[in-house]
């Protein structure tokens, strides 16, 4: 009976036996199609926080630096009998910032009273007045009151009494949400036994964002994903009524390698050893590691800590890992995933569609192995969100060519999430539509072909859900008015630059800069040569055999449309460029193969093939070699273009470019008089494949030369294999600090007599045009890095007391840097000297050398001549670190000089460097010398020599000291507590870790400010900076960048926060955040 009945089943026709599954696909697809759109709406739980001052019933100052800097509200309300606490000079009744930090009224609120008036100002803005004698002589009833929201700011005196001078403006009203104040904490000269009845300030902070789904929004998501798996499901079932069945996913034999493969996979787990990193690394890994304590994921540098959503799905996979580790090598298993996934989709997919020429050509496979390299490598290494782009693209492009080869709508179904999915890695995901509108045509043909058998809902709804299911993630956790102001304040903030500006980003391509580096240019430049080839040979032969004319022109239909809709990207870096790595791999082997014969039997238009790519090769060469800060370290030719005996390579590739081009001229000219034979003897060169695998074998040799370059010191090659025994602080264990200058500093030596000398004695020894007044005037502490703090020109200024300047008189009033101590660090310079200024100090005792101390240092300002990185040499006054023996008598036998290495270029406050390791045997004293045999017209200030025990900063910072990490530095110190954003609040920081100068100039200072709502603006308003001396362990002359140490403006103890929950529908907003920078 069982056979019989199977036998029946088996005879069914299959447009009867699926014929139920088109009511599922119609019904579950429409449900997840609904569900996904009213997810953004569904109702959440938001985590609220308020503050309140003054708190443990006493008036003090509190820090609460905001994240968003504004609150959505804030209330104050103070009694005017608080003004009699003050001194008749008057003073601060309360503000929002620190008085000394940059910027406090121009940002925050002050209310402030002065002998004659109370004033309240919020953004420098008087917004009341009332003389001080009116506010003296009022009742109990008076009071001092600003209310701030986004819908309008309030100042007013309340209970004035009769016969209140009317010229004294008591209240005003703006409404304008852009004069809320920043808050960073609540600040007053109001004496601790001021009374605190009547005293109410409170603030709402700005958590929006810290949101978790309602119990109705979590089952709609469920049930919204569920109905969509089960609608794809049906809509395969509905696929198989055409009586094929089951068609096969892989091509057989997919899981056989090849050298190809080997050669890739090889390449791939090398450069996750020893890849640099992106500009960007610290960025995600800062953004994914913060999710844990923010609660959602925070633009941490930028936008005010709106959330990244609804673009950077991808960044949760680093927060997945961070629960382990934040070791870089584990950080870049994600792309080395992606990687090989999308080599696995290239070789097996996108190339064998591309036509049986191209499938079975050796060298069409090696060409699109190295178009795809070429471009990866640079651009595509590191936690930036293109890997996933890419990877997902080519799905979507092989998902729609399988649909058209097929004529089913399942593969459609799954290209359209998987089109979603790189939109939501990154606004660059928009490449991925190319794919699906390239093949629009077809795929609609193919539905309305089906729609009598099938009907159309079963095979939209099913569509319509997977492409709509991307929001289930995007609005897990936020709502869409969230959402929107969080894109309006990001376009506020920037950068964004309008589709007409698309030219901007090949601007970069070509400049001497990371940006235009040669392992960029090479990679995106043969991408286009292999286009511009692959469209004129199709445009003439119209269907070349063994080219499978449809993919390669949707192909290239993909490729144009990429670039264009790159241009509608808001930013135009190019390390977008690397989308193209996929696309480019298809088109590099259409090309290797179209060039090769017999599909070009012509010898001159291979010869001028060879000539564009050597002519492409020789501009990318034009560049220097270089990656993001650290991952430049020892590589060569990373400040010059590539050379080899002393000749640009890029001059000889252009040569030899011109050469082959003159040598096609000549076979054109040829043809005339002696055609060109018909068939091609023997075989002909892969130019495509060599150029291309060259070009890979010189990317990843640059790297491993860079890497034997800086044995001994940090290289990402050296920092990863540690990791991968077990020490995974990386950069943190080579960055030597000075824990205590002024411990450091050597003792002057007894003089032969017996007596001992003074350290001002010592230093002034023997002088001509040095005097401890000689500091020129263009010197201050603020020099010491310039790099840092740009927009305050009091910062970095050590032995400060409440932000004022303790100057020394010793000094002429100039603060000394670093930390030195004025009390015990004499300090002397040739400002104002006539003729020559030498000086040769007296010897100091140098004391045991051991690993702790690497270095003599010596803190100086102002030209010297010096040796910096590799071995450049700097000019400036001459200057020696002098070695000698002193015996047992006292005498001192002078045993050799030593040359400073000098990590900074310009004249400031540094610290110049003298190797241990290079001091003559026997050193035991030393001393400095300044000999100019001719007068020098820039002075230079000096002060002893220090020989100061070391520590790693991991062994000083550790794990548990609070530091703020510049992004471009957070991937490099994956061990250093990051300042957390916690319930809308920073943490507060000890210190800060930032980038080279140029880069903090350029880069940290800008990006992170206060103008654009980073971090900086928060830490800058609270603290000072003062800079710690510190080294790259082994490459004494590099500048690797700067610790410094926070000390608070002003000083406060942390606020106390009152947490609660509320639920908000999806369409809650509390009003437009402040995101305009006046």
């Amino acid at each position: 009976m069982t056979s019989d009945n199977s036998t029946a089943a088996a005879t069914v026709p299959p447009e009867q036996r699926y014929g139920k599954w088109r009511i599922v696909a119609a019904v579950a697809g429409l449900l997840g199609f609904v569900l996904a759109i009213l997810t953004p709406f569904l109702p959440v739980k938001e985590t609220t926080t308020a503050l309140h001052w003054p708190q443990n019933g006493k008036v003090s100052n509190v820090e609460a630096p905001l994240v968003s800097y504004t609150p959505i509200r804030l209330d104050v309300s103070l009694p005017c009998s608080v003004v009699d606490e003050l001194p008749a000079a008057g003073g601060t009744l309360l503000r929002t910032l620190p008085e000394d930090g940059p910027r406090p009224g121009l940002q925050g609120l002050v209310i402030r009273a002065d002998a004659k008036n109370v004033i309240i100002a919020d953004r420098d803005v008087a917004l009341a007045t009332a003389s001080r004698a009116d506010v003296a002589r009022a009742g109990a009833g008076c009071a001092i009151r600003f209310v701030s929201t986004p819908e309008a700011t309030t100042a007013e005196f309340t209970g004035m009494p009769q016969g209140a001078q009317t010229s004294n403006q008591l209240s005003n009203t703006v409404a304008d949400p852009n004069l809320r104040p920043q808050i960073a904490g609540f600040y007053t000269d109001l004496p601790a036994s001021t009374p605190v009845a009547g005293i109410d300030v409170s603030t709402q902070v700005d958590t929006r964002f810290v949101t978790t789904p309602s119990t109705i929004k979590l089952i709609a998501i469920v049930v919204g994903i569920a109905s969509t798996i089960l609608a794809l499901i049906a809509l395969g079932f509905v696929d198989m009524r055409d009586g094929r069945g089951h068609i096969r996913f892989m091509p057989q034999g997919w899981l056989r390698p090849r050298p190809v493969d080997f050669t890739v996979i090889g390449v791939l787990g090398i450069w996750w050893l020893i890849g640099p990193n992106t500009s960007d690394d610290g960025y995600q890994i800062t953004m994914a590691t913060q999710t844990k304590f923010s609660g959602y994921m925070i633009n941490y540098f930028r936008s005010f800590g709106v959330p990244e959503n609804p673009v950077g799905w991808n960044d949760y996979l680093f927060t997945a890992i961070s629960h382990v580790t934040t070791a870089a090598p584990a950080m870049r298993v994600p792309g080395l995933i992606f990687g090989l996934l999308t080599w696995l989709v290239i070789s097996r997919e996108m190339i064998p569609r591309l036509g049986r020429a191209v499938r079975n050509n050796p060298a069409a496979l090696w060409a699109g192995a190295g178009g795809f390299l070429l471009i990866w490598l640079p651009l595509n290494n590191g936690l930036r969100p293109e890997p996933a782009v890419v990877f997902f693209s080519l799905l979507t492009w092989v998902s729609v060519e399988r649909a058209i080869a097929t004529g089913r709508m399942l593969p459609v179904a799954i290209a359209v999430p998987c089109a979603a999915l790189c939109v939501g890695a990154a606004p660059g995901g928009l490449i991925a539509v190319a794919a699906l509108l390239a093949a629009s045509r077809q795929i609609i043909t193919r539905i309305v072909k089906r729609r009598g058998r099938d009907g159309l809902l079963p095979l939209i709804a099913p569509i319509l859900a997977s492409g709509m299911a991307y929001l289930f993630y995007a609005f897990f956790t936020p709502t869409a008015a969230a959402l929107r102001e969080a894109i309006t304040v990001k376009g506020v903030t920037g950068p964004t630059l309008d589709w007409y500006e698309e030219g901007v980003r090949y601007y970069y391509l070509m400049l001497e800069t990371e940006d235009g580096s040669a392992v960029r240019r090479i990679g995106v430049l043969t991408a286009f040569l292999c286009l511009l080839t692959v469209l004129t040979f199709m445009l003439r032969r119209k269907r070349p055999a063994g080219i499978s004319s449809g993919p390669v022109w949707r192909l290239m239909a993909v490729f144009f449309a990429t670039v264009v809709l790159l241009a509608f990207t808001p930013t135009k870096w190019t390390h977008h460029l690397g989308l193209f790595a996929g696309y480019a791999a298809g088109i590099a082997a259409v090309a290797a193969t179209l060039t090769m014969a017999p599909m070009m039997r012509s010898k001159r238009n291979r010869v001028f093939f060879a000539a564009a790519a050597l002519f492409i090769a020789a501009i990318s060469f034009a560049a220097r070699v270089g990656y993001y800060w650290v991952g430049t370290y020892g590589i060569p030719w990373n400040t010059m273009p590539p050379q080899l005996f002393g000749l640009e390579i890029s001059w000889m590739l252009f040569f030899a470019s011109v050469l082959t081009a003159l040598y096609g001229l000549w076979l054109h000219y040829r043809r005339d008089y002696a055609p060109e034979p018909t068939k091609t003897r023997g075989r002909t060169l892969p130019t495509l494949a060599i150029l291309t695998m060259l070009m890979v074998l010189f990317d990843v040799g640059t790297m491993a030369k860079g890497a034997y370059a800086q044995r001994g010191s940090f290289s990402w090659t050296a920092s990863n294999v540690r990791a991968l025994q077990g020490d995974t602080c990386s950069m943190a264990d080579y960055v030597l600090m000075e824990t205590d200058p002024n411990a450091g500093q050597l003792k002057p030596a007894p003089r032969p007599d017996g007596s001992v000398p003074s350290a001002t004695q010592a230093l002034a020894g023997k002088s001509t045009g040095f005097s401890p007044t000689g500091i020129p005037g263009w010197l201050s502490p603020v020099k010491s890095n310039p790099g840092h703090n740009t927009d305050v020109t009091n910062s970095d200024v050590p032995e400060t007391v409440g932000g004022k300047r303790n100057p020394d008189p010793k000094t002429d009033g100039v603060p000394l840097p670093f930390g030195l101590n004025p009390a015990t660090t004499p300090v002397l310079g040739s400002s104002g000297a006539t003729g020559l200024a030498n000086l040769t100090t007296d010897w100091y005792t140098l004391g045991a050398i051991d690993e702790s101390t690497p270095l003599v240092t010596l803190s100086v300002a102002g030209p010297v001549a010096a040796t910096g990185i590799n071995g450049v040499a700097r000019d400036g006054r001459t200057l020696f670190l002098e070695a000698g023996h002193r015996s047992e008598n006292g005498a001192v036998q002078p045993l050799g000089r030593l040359a400073p290495l000098d990590a900074w270029t310009n004249n400031n406050w540094r610290n110049l460097r003298f190797p241990t390791a290079d001091l003559p045997r026997g050193t035991n004293t030393v001393r400095v010398v300044i000999d100019d045999k001719v007068p020098a017209a820039d002075a230079i200030v000096v002060t002893p020599p220090r020989m100061t025990p070391m520590k790693t900063l991991q062994e000083f910072l550790g794990r548990d000291t609070v530091v703020a990490l510049d992004f471009m530095v957070a991937f490099a110190f994956p061990c250093q507590h990051q300042v957390r954003a916690v319930n809308g609040l920073f943490e507060r920081p000890e210190y800060r870790i930032s980038p080279d100068y140029m880069a903090t100039v350029l880069t940290s200072n800008t990006w992170q400010g206060w103008k654009t709502g980073g971090p900086l603006g928060v830490t800058d308003a609270l603290y000072h900076e003062q800079i710690v001396p510190t080294y790259l362990k082994g490459k004494w002359a590099m500048d690797w960048g700067t610790l410094t140490k926070f000390t608070p403006w002003t000083a406060a103890e942390p606020a106390q926060l009152e947490l609660g929950t509320a639920t908000r529908s999806g369409w809650y907003t509390p009003g437009p955040m402040r995101s305009a920078p006046y």
